[in-house]
């Protein structure tokens, strides 16, 4: 696997300790062709958002498809973790620019074998970094949490946002913003805007 400069200097922060490591790099637009890549990725996303969201959504609701993957890997928009040496996609983040100073990340999900690894943390990294080579000051994440109920999976998500620079500078109005989303709702959400400044 070809690896850029940039994903091996987010690999090399990976802790020594940690037996094992990752590489993290946008895929070639040809492997969305790659149908055991996309399905693995869409598998892992939609296990860990279904996990994370339970409650917040109905239980028809998927967070992304295959195809979706595949159009993400096409644009190279979708950073992909490879657990080297065996090559093994372990998770993935979605990276965007919404204006010329501002970069966005979503979609980050990580196979639950490896949660409290670190990889996380080197996921949102590459996507900080990818950013601020493109010209961004600002990055952004936003965080959807229900009002109706209590998820401590969003508190934990919120307080590691915070804890990695990021604070809340408002609050969306998701069925405006996600109008074709709202009606998937279980019950009331408010989503929070987080920005982390990329001095």
């Amino acid at each position: 696997m070809t690896v850029n400069g940039l994903a091996q200097v987010i690999a090399d922060e990976v802790d020594t300790s940690t037996p094992e490591t990752v590489s993290i790099i946008f895929p070639d637009p040809t492997t969305a062709d790659d149908e055991s890549l996309v399905s693995r990725l869409t598998s892992i996303v939609n296990a860990v958002f279904s996990d994370a969201e339970k409650g917040i959504f109905l239980p028809e609701y998927q967070r992304t498809t295959d195809q979706e993957i595949k159009a993400f890997i096409q644009s190279r928009k979708l950073a992909v973790a490879y657990l080297c040496p065996s090559n093994e996609p372990i998770g993935c983040v979605f990276i965007k620019k919404l204006t010329p100073e501002r970069g966005e990340f979503g979609m980050l999900a990580l196979d639950p074998a490896h949660h409290g690894s670190g990889f996380g943390r080197l996921l949102v990294s590459f996507a900080e970094e990818y950013c601020r080579s493109e010209g961004c000051t600002v990055m952004q994440v936003e965080l959807l949490v229900p009002t109706h109920c209590t998820n401590a999976f969003k508190e934990r998500m919120q307080a590691w946002y915070k804890r990695l620079g990021y604070e809340i500078v408002k609050l969306g109005d998701f069925s405006q913003d996600y109008p074709a989303l709202a009606p998937l709702l279980a019950g009331p959400a408010e989503y929070r805007v987080f920005d982390k400044p990329l001095a």
